[in-house]
């Protein structure tokens, strides 16, 4: 009705302050077929088509509960495992490091469920999954292709599948796929250098929605997504670095070991047993009352042999 209206007299009119436009149902569920939209619009409004639709949305908000729980489980223990097999003070107390790790994220989730917690919702998934992954993606490629070394990498795909692996992935991992992901990352670092990031939002007073600009305190917090995201990587080689040293210091306490200089002269010159052999009174056994015997040891042997 409100369509035919618009029709006949709704655009005619003029009002000054007042934008009408036509209020579509099927418009505005084209636009909410995507995001969380997809779940809360686009779905539950199937579900009232439904012959016995109070079931049936029952039983798909409880898929959703349980997607939701598989995957935390998933992204929980992807945190957690790493951690508890790095530092041993929290494997030791993983119990209350798993406690306190639900809680954390518990209360960091709360934000999202405040009214303006769809445009978090948005900046969290725009900016602290995609460039840092990228980045992420770099670091791996240059230490497993580079540092690592591919050849070392196919030969240990290959002992474990039990056949030859095609030399072409060498080139890929080392060329192709690193070149791919820097142009990518370049291009997503300029593009946040010459644009500023945006944000859709929806103006009552037009009743539409506007692309607006993030102030300055919500690029900050972007920024320190992006580096809370990335920072693991730096900190795990730190902390790699830091670990192997120690090890390698305490193995030379252990073993006792002393650096030793190459400018000490030895205390026996060189030229003693020269000396002894040619003046045995002069050689230092002799001043302390010793006297050297003459080897007869071989001569008596050459005897025995001959008898």
């Amino acid at each position: 009705m409100y369509k035919r209206w618009y029709d006949v007299q709704g655009n005619q009119l003029n009002l000054t302050g007042y934008i009408i436009s036509n209020c579509s149902l099927e418009d505005a569920m084209n636009k909410g077929v995507e995001g969380t939209g997809l779940a809360f619009i686009a779905f539950t409004e199937a579900m009232t088509l439904f012959p016995a639709s109070p079931f049936w949305s029952a039983l798909f908000f409880l898929m959703l509960l349980n997607l939701g729980l598989s995957t935390m489980f998933g992204t929980m223990e992807g945190i957690l495992t790493p951690l508890s097999d790095t530092f041993s003070s929290l494997r030791n107390h993983k119990l209350l490091f798993t406690v306190c790790s639900c809680v954390l994220a518990c209360v960091t989730g709360l934000l999202f469920t405040q009214r303006c917690g769809n445009y978090f919702v948005v900046m969290f998934d725009d900016y602290s999954a995609t460039l840092p992954l990228i980045i992420v993606v770099v670091f791996q490629t240059i230490s497993v292709a580079w540092v690592y070394g591919a050849d070392r990498f196919l030969q240990d795909i290959r002992q474990m599948l039990g056949r030859p692996v095609c030399v072409l992935y060498k080139f890929l991992w080392k060329y192709v796929c690193l070149f791919a992901m820097l142009t990518l990352l370049a291009a997503s670092l300029l593009n946040m250098c010459f644009k500023r990031p945006q944000y859709v939002s929806w103006n009552r007073e037009m009743a539409s929605e506007v692309k607006l600009m993030y102030p300055d305190w919500a690029l900050a917090m972007l920024s320190l997504l992006i580096i809370i995201a990335v920072l693991p990587v730096p900190l795990g080689y730190a902390h790699s670095v830091l670990r192997q040293r120690s090890s390698q210091s305490a193995l030379s306490a252990e073993a006792g070991y002393a650096p030793c200089s190459t400018t000490d002269t030895d205390s026996a010159p060189l030229n003693t047993q020269l000396n002894a052999e040619l003046n045995p009174a002069s050689s230092p056994l002799a001043e302390e009352g010793y006297r050297l015997l003459p080897q007869t040891g071989e001569e008596e042997g050459e005897e025995s042999t001959r008898v």
